[in-house]
């Protein structure tokens, strides 16, 4: 017919066919990625973890754009902590697949192994988006937050957490990390204890739960979850942490030194004289010094500091009370709030203290050294603080109260 274009039959036979063997060969890729894939779970059980990276890129070959052999070969590189291959698996599977929240949580999480927490911050931000009614996201961030020290913004992360899944007893204990970590025990406290009502088995949070409670000085509570730890997880890191943490520094003893004696025996109105002959001179001066024994090994610059010492009168309790409870009157000796200097053995963990006395110009003052009292506000070598009930020693207790 005039005017109608001529139609090549084995032109157009042509292009069918060639439609279908295309197809045919996209399918027969797929189904032999497929095998590799099974393949590579095989081996993943044995543990023969290279030859399942080896399978997963095989599947790769005939697949290039297969999430589960990407997914998995970053799985098993960051179980290697091999973070460089991992982020490589991961930037290509969200390349590929650009709104997988999985995909970019798990990109995240290998920037943050491999300590870009720029990088990382930006994948789980990017996640966030994706699904702004997902606590996971939120929850990662804070918790990157917390261990780079970004508490403020910790905390805003994680109560949008608390606010998208207030029944995840995770959260919580993020959160009593967080305020334990700035120093806000009762809030610590309170968490979490939710934390535990939530997940009663739970080994960290009762860990954290303990140190919280011991930095308020409530030590009976305290060990009541070291005893919790014992019964529920007696293996577990938690138990040994703090029962280590709860293993807190005390004063055991304390003797006077041989090269300048303090007669810790002697008691209401003993003259300076009286224990020492250079106090017989009218305004003499002599550095006193005591011996005193931990617990623990101490921290060298802690112990030796001066300023984390003071001094001062007994008033009651194990201490005993100051002259017996007369009045201290003008002819008493005055000793300085904190020592003149402090050394350490290492060996031994015993602290010398060194202070001065003086004698008055009418050579009669008089001291009570059985009722002074020495303090330490310092650390161990661990970085413990003192135990409140033996940071404190004087004569008449011979131990620490």
């Amino acid at each position: 017919m005039a005017g109608m274009a001529k139609v090549d039959l084995f032109d157009a036979n042509a292009g069918t066919l060639l439609g279908i063997l295309q197809q045919d060969q996209s399918a027969q890729k797929s189904q032999l990625a497929q095998y590799a894939i099974l393949r590579a779970a095989e081996l993943m059980k044995e543990k023969r973890h290279d030859d399942a990276i080896a399978a997963f890129k095989q599947a790769l070959a005939f697949d290039p754009q297969n999430t589960t052999a990407l997914d998995y070969i970053g799985r098993i590189q960051l179980a290697r902590n091999n973070t460089a291959e991992a982020i490589r698996a991961y930037k290509e599977l969200v390349r590929v697949q650009p709104d997988n929240l999985d995909g970019w949580m798990s990109l995240g999480n290998a920037y943050f192994l491999d300590g870009q927490y720029d990088e990382s911050e930006k994948a789980y931000l990017h996640a966030a988006k994706l699904d702004r009614l997902s606590p996971l996201p939120v929850y990662t961030l804070g918790l990157q937050y917390l261990n780079t020290g970004r508490l403020q913004q910790a905390e805003e992360k994680l109560l949008e957490a608390q606010r998208l899944a207030p029944s995840d007893g995770n959260v919580y204990y993020a959160l009593g990390q967080l305020y334990n970590k700035r120093g806000d025990f009762t809030q610590a406290v309170e968490v979490l204890k939710r934390a535990l009502e939530l997940k009663p088995n739970f080994p960290m949070a009762r860990y954290e739960l303990g140190l919280a409670y011991s930095n308020l000085e409530q030590m009976d509570a305290a060990n009541e979850q070291l005893k919790a730890l014992k019964r529920e997880a007696p293996n577990s890191t938690a138990y040994s942490e703090l029962a280590f943490a709860l293993d807190r520094p005390r004063m055991l003893a304390i003797e006077s030194a041989p090269q300048s004696p303090f007669p810790l025996a002697l008691g209401a109105k003993t003259q300076l004289w009286f224990f020492d002959p250079a106090f017989l001179t009218p305004g003499a001066s002599k550095v006193i010094s005591v011996k005193i024994q931990f617990s623990q090994k101490m921290d060298m610059a802690s112990v030796t500091n001066p300023a984390n010492w003071t001094i001062s009168r007994a008033k009651g309790g194990v201490a005993g009370y100051y002259n017996n409870t007369l009045p201290v009157t003008a002819r008493e000796a005055n000793v300085a709030r904190n020592p003149l200097s402090v050394t350490y053995d290492a060996k031994t963990g015993v602290a010398t203290v060194n202070f001065m006395l003086s004698q008055n110009d009418t050579v009669d003052a008089t001291i009570d050294p059985r009722h002074l009292v020495f303090q330490f506000n310092g650390v161990d070598a661990y970085g413990r603080r003192m135990d409140k009930s033996g940071d404190e020693i004087d004569g008449a207790a011979g131990r620490g109260f």
